[in-house]
């Protein structure tokens, strides 16, 4: 099987600041990839370069064998296949819960009013908050709102959704109320990239776990290879760590 995203030898750096040294990483349909590491190892920068939100120094990114860094156009097409989750929930506070969802497939894509708005009640059921649909954003919880801004995401129809830190703001519980829902996609059969520090979440559901420490991947395997089994003293280190402050 050809993977979805091929990074090689990505290269990116702020002024004289190096964050991503050489790294190389595939990523194949329909897997769901783990990205930890403490803060500043360049987890966040390695998904906002995979769908352009950063530029790179040097390397080469493709999607579906599209070139993301030598080929503008096509990397403008692929950015239409690529839903992104942020740390901050990003809805816009004038818009309901609806309109916030639907909003961008209208617009960017020219989707129909009446199929969106179809597309955005069935959605909301996925996500459990039909009843939502017409209140505003700052009448919902933190949870609440990054459930939608999930639901606006997976409204653009897209191959790939990145999740950075999606539950680092949140409380214990409302950040239950968000992993509940992205472990929901995972029987979709979408590409997900999580950067997380939720060790037991996704031990249960990633296929592969990747550790990046001063921005190369230094440990990646199976939550077990990677979360049990490593040898790798910075990894145990980091894990401890997490462990000790959870």
């Amino acid at each position: 099987m050809d993977p979805l995203i091929d990074l090689q030898d990505i290269n990116k750096s702020y002024g004289d600041i190096s964050v991503l040294n050489n790294l190389s990483l595939q990523i194949f349909p329909g897997e769901i990839v783990a990205v930890i590491g403490s803060s500043g190892s360049g987890k966040s920068t390695l998904i906002r370069c995979i769908n352009g939100l950063e530029g790179i120094q040097s390397g080469k990114i493709t999607i579906h064998g599209c070139s993301m860094t030598d080929n503008p156009q096509q990397a403008r097409m692929m950015r239409k296949k690529i839903g992104m989750v942020f740390q901050e929930f990003n809805l816009f506070p004038h818009y309901n819960v609806l309109d916030n969802i639907i909003k961008p497939t209208i617009i960017a894509n020219g989707a129909d009013l009446e199929e969106a708005k179809s597309l955005g009640f069935s959605l909301l059921k996925k996500i459990r908050l039909e009843d939502k649909a017409f209140n505003y954003p700052s009448s919902l919880s933190g949870g609440q709102k990054q459930r939608v801004a999930i639901a606006r995401a997976l409204a653009m129809n897209p191959e790939i959704i990145l999740f950075d830190e999606p539950t680092s703001s949140l409380d214990p519980e409302l950040a239950y109320e968000v992993l509940d829902t992205i472990g929901l996609l995972a029987s979709d059969g979408l590409t997900m990239v999580i950067v997380t520090h939720q060790i037991n979440f996704i031990s249960k559901l990633a296929h592969r776990i990747i550790f990046i420490d001063q921005g190369r991947i230094c440990e990646e395997g199976t939550p077990r290879q990677v979360l049990v089994e490593t040898k790798n003293e910075r990894l145990q280190k980091f894990l401890l760590r997490l462990k000790e402050t959870s």
